[in-house]
């Protein structure tokens, strides 16, 4: 993969708008994108592109494009171990209307991969949000829906083995991702 911090373009803009997330595999992000449809047929909206959807783990915010480097090299530190993530609730949050997948109880792994990108950044001096952590895949926006949780059916299983740096670039038609880095997991 080209390193896209050296690509000149990038280092036009000052600053870039940052988040760590789980990246499914293409078995799982076929399995919501399809769980999306299916929401999409009950509550109207637009559905998450294939190629978007992810469970943020972090969001970072507007960094300064010279501290990409400090959060690449935090990522890197870390070697988590891979967790079985099982997505069993469709969620809904009206004042946002956006509908989610996301687990009825998360593992101690992801909370610890959580805690550690946490402790690590406010090592390096970043600001972050004080939210708390609500594990999470959008599957729809701009939904017509009232706030409430439901099983699913089908409960989406994913095995969470790596982690991700992306870049988003608002646009008119969405949200587009840049990968700025990729890391495996403890076993791989």
């Amino acid at each position: 993969m080209a390193n896209p911090l050296t690509e000149p373009a990038l280092w036009r803009e000052e600053r870039a708008r940052v988040f760590f997330a789980l990246w499914p595999d293409v078995a799982t992000a076929n399995r919501l994108h399809a769980l999306a449809e299916a929401a999409q047929r009950r509550f109207g909206g637009r559905v998450m592109r294939f190629d978007t959807l992810h469970l943020t783990l972090l969001f970072v915010g507007g960094v300064r494009r010279v501290r990409l480097p400090e959060l690449i090299e935090a990522a890197a530190s870390l070697t988590p171990p891979p967790f079985d993530l099982t997505l069993d609730t469709l969620g809904r949050w009206a004042t946002r209307d956006i509908v989610w997948a996301g687990p009825s109880h998360a593992p101690p792994g992801l909370h610890e991969l959580v805690a550690d990108l946490h402790g690590r950044l406010r090592e390096l001096g970043f600001e972050l949000e004080a939210r708390r952590f609500v594990p999470h895949v959008t599957l729809l926006r701009g939904a017509e829906c009232t706030d409430g949780q439901e099983p699913l059916a089908e409960p989406v299983r994913w095995r969470a083995d790596g982690f991700a740096l992306v870049e988003s670039k608002r646009q008119s038609s969405g949200a587009r991702y840049r990968l700025l880095g990729r890391w495996a997991g403890a076993d791989r």
